[in-house]
């Protein structure tokens, strides 16, 4: 029951392409499959994207860090993951190889490929598209899927696409964690507030006392004596920083390990001028 309720048969394949599975860019973007789509084999996410404003569904850990990433860094304009390839074009180069097109197990229907991860970035004033394939390393040895990755490979080379593998290694994981701590707080909007504003004007003391700051003390200790010089709740403050590191507002050596036992004097900010702060 399971399986069949994962199969793919021409019928879903319409389906999908009715419903504008794999089309739009940013917001409007729709990802051909998602966490509800396939079985699960580890852990899948799904993550509000800073460049989108789109809930993004990523299926596997190395695929949530690969987005931690992108999503972070300043060059990349649009992500897009579980992007579609065109059928006719996998099932050409296939041929080519002498290789078997990737098949449902259940139907036999030809497939419809996917790409992990694509998005855009900004290289020398100009849009280019990198294409990522994201698989563990234990299975790059595996015939089966290096077959298949030859196709996407191929696909993507016809393109004039930058693709490339990404696995597990070539993760620098204490980036990632670093993004992951601060992801969820881009936003003070949907936060309860005093009064509309009210969290961006804190916001804006705290970015002014950290600027101004020389010594060296944990975040939890800096944070809880501006918690009470302010009278809000303990752990206000923390989040403001982490809102304010979100939005780049402040900025810290990613490379380093980032958590409330961080030194203040590790942040620097970048502007003392404080917009709106919803990021």
């Amino acid at each position: 029951m399971a399986r069949k309720r994962y199969a793919f048969d021409e019928n879903k394949i319409a389906r999908f392409l009715k419903e504008g599975r794999g089309e739009g860019t940013g917001v409007s973007y729709r990802p051909w499959l998602t966490i509800q789509d396939v079985p699960s084999l580890g852990r899948s996410h799904r993550l509000c994207g800073w460049k989108t404003g789109r809930v993004h569904h990523l299926l596997s850990d190395i695929e949530c860090s690969l987005f931690y990433l992108f999503d972070w860094s300043d060059s990349v304009q649009d992500i897009r993951e579980q992007f579609p390839i065109d059928r006719q074009t996998t099932q050409r180069i296939a041929e080519q190889l002498g290789i078997r097109h990737p098949t449902d197990i259940t139907t036999k229907t030809p497939l419809v490929m996917t790409t992990d991860i694509v998005v855009d970035v900004v290289r020398d004033g100009r849009s280019v598209i990198l294409a990522r394939a994201v698989k563990p390393a234990n299975l790059l040895d595996k015939p089966r899927i290096i077959e298949k990755l030859e196709i996407e490979r191929r696909y993507w080379l016809e393109r004039g696409a930058e693709w490339g593998i990404v696995t597990e290694r070539d993760i620098p994981k204490t980036v990632v964690r670093n993004v992951a701590w601060v992801h969820n707080f881009i936003s003070l909007d949907q936060l309860s507030q005093l009064h509309p504003g009210y969290l961006a004007e804190k916001a804006a003391q705290v970015l002014q006392e950290i600027s101004g700051w020389t010594g060296d003390r944990p975040l939890s200790d800096f944070c809880g004596g501006m918690d009470a010089h302010f009278a809000v709740p303990s752990g206000t403050c923390l989040m403001l920083v982490r809102h304010l590191l979100a939005t780049k507002r402040l900025s810290c050596d990613m490379t380093k390990s980032l958590d409330d036992t961080a030194s203040v004097g590790r942040l620097r900010a970048v502007s003392t001028e404080f917009g709106r702060a919803t990021g």
